[in-house]
């Protein structure tokens, strides 16, 4: 058995069996609490704390921790780990290189996503009426659901998986939503999945690019106080 975050005990043998290592769900639980900021940036990190506060031995436990070093997670000082922290230079230059492949994404994967997936895609966003009636999380997994989908039916894994590590380490920045983003960028996830639709993947391509584009400058809008917008 082990607790998870929310203190309730889980059947570790769901994923042995499965073929996952308890190192596998170790690094599952504490990048889960990197992301949603349980683990700050700048906090140490303790490998028996963690252990004992995953319910499992300190040696899965610390494999993982060095799965997350060695992802950018974590940084080591002395001897101790230190959670990194996201700076804005990094979220800018995460966001151009997110540009050009999400771009590249949509282009590979126009004619290959099945209709059916952009029909769920398409009835989540429009699931999402206000921005006052969903949560930072929903938020997120409905736009994980728009990005990683279209990079998954891309058809090229490298790209996947680093549009996927990419966009975790945006998330770790903190800054989950600007509001006034929310209508607007709900109409661009639509725009590019019409595009997609109709086969026109150049044009998919560019309304991806004008889509991130204008997600960096709400960033920088809201950290230059020219949006006095709260994030939610």
């Amino acid at each position: 058995m082990h607790i998870d975050n929310s203190g309730a005990s889980v059947d570790i043998s769901t994923y042995t069996e499965s073929g996952d290592t308890l190192a596998d769900l170790a690094c599952e639980k504490l990048r889960s609490m990197l992301l949603s900021g349980e683990l700050s940036g700048g906090a140490i990190v303790q490998d028996r704390r963690l252990a004992e506060r995953l319910g499992l031995s300190r040696t899965p436990v610390r494999e993982a921790l060095g799965r997350l070093e060695g992802e950018g997670f974590l940084r080591r000082e002395g001897r101790v780990l230190v959670v990194n922290t996201i700076s804005v230079e990094d979220i800018m230059e995460i966001l151009a290189v997110r540009r050009v492949m999400e771009a590249e994404a949509v282009r590979l994967a126009t004619g290959r996503i099945p209709k059916g997936r952009i029909d769920e895609i398409r009835s989540a966003i429009d699931g999402m009426r206000t921005v006052e009636s969903v949560t930072g999380d929903q938020h997120w997994s409905v736009d994980d659901m728009v990005h990683l989908s279209i990079a998954q039916a891309s058809g090229n894994r490298l790209i996947y998986r680093m549009i996927r590590d990419l966009r975790e380490r945006t998330r770790m920045f903190g800054l989950t939503r600007i509001p006034r983003r929310f209508d607007p960028g709900k109409a661009e996830h639509l725009g590019i999945l019409a595009a997609m639709e109709e086969g026109a993947a150049d044009r998919a391509a560019a309304l991806m690019q004008e889509h991130i584009e204008h997600a960096r400058q709400g960033i920088l809008d809201f950290i230059s106080g020219r949006s006095n917008e709260p994030t939610h």
